[in-house]
């Protein structure tokens, strides 16, 4: 009987997410964005969401390997409220959004590397 090879999922076939976010691969450490922000705001008022692609490896930056933007979304809205392009070599993929919630939800950020695909992370905020 001859033994199937294991396929690795094409990344660019869906939106990606670290099979287990407290034990990821380097891989997943270095394209799952972090979203930092207050857990608790003011309605209508102006915060600051910073999103951060890498978690303890830094993503390059170089022309072959880049992030080539960097979005920010909630989950009751199929629009983006903002995006960054970045542009390789020059950008570093961290971006700071300032935006203003109405009522509670769940952000969404996004970011798309060259070489792999879309990465996302979800994070709830409430509103007072």
């Amino acid at each position: 009987m001859m033994k199937v090879a294991e396929t690795t999922p094409n990344l660019f076939e869906q939106i990606n997410y670290p099979k287990d976010p407290n034990n990821m691969t380097d891989l997943e450490k270095k394209h799952w964005p972090r979203i930092e922000c207050p857990d608790s705001v003011e309605a209508n008022k102006p915060f600051e969401v910073s999103v951060n692609v890498g978690v303890g490896i830094d993503h390059p930056s170089e022309l072959a390997h880049f992030i080539e933007w960097i979005s920010l979304g909630r989950t009751d809205s199929n629009i983006d409220m903002s995006r960054e392009v970045l542009q390789p070599k020059f950008s570093y993929p961290r971006v700071t959004f300032k935006v203003a919630l109405d009522k509670s939800t769940t952000l969404i950020a996004r970011e798309s590397c060259n070489l792999h695909g879309i990465w996302e992370n979800k994070k709830h905020v409430n509103v007072k």
